[in-house]
């Protein structure tokens, strides 16, 4: 960090893999960290934040829960900014249903409202405690537009969101309309804010929660030979995003005044026969899934050239399954059932 001053920043959902690795590389420039998790009872999660170069100098954990926002003024309190990443995609209704098989109303009150009063709660504490730079942990989700452009672009790129109620894709819209409260709030109350789009994120773990109920917990399970997401290889692709490389765009955007409006934070898009042959290296293959047995759809194209003006390397996917792989065999952590 530039000069002598120590300057504070708020993570809402520090102990999640995104949360973690923001506080994690937070940290590691000198910054005081104000992590909130749902309840700091939890000793298992907290020992492990703390156990991060720095921490018992630099972190200071908060119990807050999104439903209540002034639980979130504690750990606003001269903060500089607000990273949130607290708000997972929610792909079940209260009951277990699945978000797909639930109706509008049920789609809006169970699955994208909750979504939306949580983001606008974190950002009444940011505006009440005079936090001036919001940075908001979003999904590629909410890039995909009726018509997508052939390569997709972040700021013209935009799901709407009526269209994916209508079709049932209440955890898509779910982001694109938490990105619009979002910048309705900050855009009234005079706020930065800087939006990421990631998508499965695949790294490290840092806390053994990180492997339940986690794409990295489907990847520890092929590691022992237990099936996967699928039983048959499926034709389309999917994108990935490293949670280190998610979080030092973040703190980029932070640091860098000209920094505004929505980022794709992934490293690029993999058909999934590709991520497959990839994992194979590291799994047995009586784990992987049948081949397709075709050629696979073309991946997704992206424009790169705003995400790349944060200066920030960005690995490999290979690279990303290799630190994943290696971590579990270091640490030895037991996937849950």
């Amino acid at each position: 960090m530039r000069g002598t001053e120590i300057k504070t920043i708020c993570v809402a959902g520090a102990s999640g893999l995104a949360g973690a690795y923001m506080v994690k590389e937070a940290l590691a420039r000198g910054y005081r960290v104000n992590g909130t998790m749902r309840d700091i009872s939890q000793l298992d999660k907290v020992s492990g934040l703390m156990r991060l170069p720095g921490a018992a100098e630099r972190l200071h954990l908060f119990s807050a829960d999104t439903s209540n926002s002034e639980r979130f003024d504690a750990a606003m309190t001269q903060a500089k900014a607000v990273f949130i990443a607290c708000i997972p995609t929610t792909k079940h209704g209260v009951d277990g249903t699945p978000a797909a098989e639930l109706d509008r109303e049920r789609g809006l009150k169970e699955i994208i409202q909750p979504a939306e009063q949580a983001c606008l709660n974190i950002l009444k504490a940011a505006h009440r405690q005079g936090v001036k730079t919001a940075v908001l942990c979003s999904s590629t989700a909410s890039a995909e537009p009726t018509t997508p452009s052939f390569e997709k672009q972040e700021d013209k790129d935009i799901s709407d969101a009526e269209m994916q109620i209508q079709q049932r894709k209440y955890a898509q819209a779910q982001k694109t309309r938490m990105e619009a409260v979002a910048e309705e709030f900050t855009e009234q109350h005079g706020m930065k804010l800087c939006t990421f789009l990631p998508s499965m994120m695949v790294g490290a773990p840092l806390l053994p929660s990180h492997l339940k109920g986690h794409v990295l917990s489907f990847l520890a399970k092929l590691r022992h030979g237990k099936a996967g997401w699928h039983s048959t290889v499926p034709a389309g692709s999917m994108s990935l995003t490293s949670p280190q490389d998610l979080a030092r765009m973040a703190l980029a955007a932070l640091e860098q005044s000209e920094a505004s409006g929505r980022y794709f934070a992934v490293s690029g898009s993999w058909t999934w026969r590709r991520i497959y042959q990839e994992i194979a290296e590291y799994v047995p293959l009586e784990a992987l899934p049948t081949p397709l047995g075709k050629d696979p759809e073309p991946p997704t194209r992206f424009d790169f050239s705003k995400r790349d003006s944060l200066g920030v390397p960005i690995r490999g996917i290979q690279e990303m399954f290799a630190e994943f792989y290696e971590a579990y065999e270091q640490v030895r952590l037991v996937p849950q059932a």
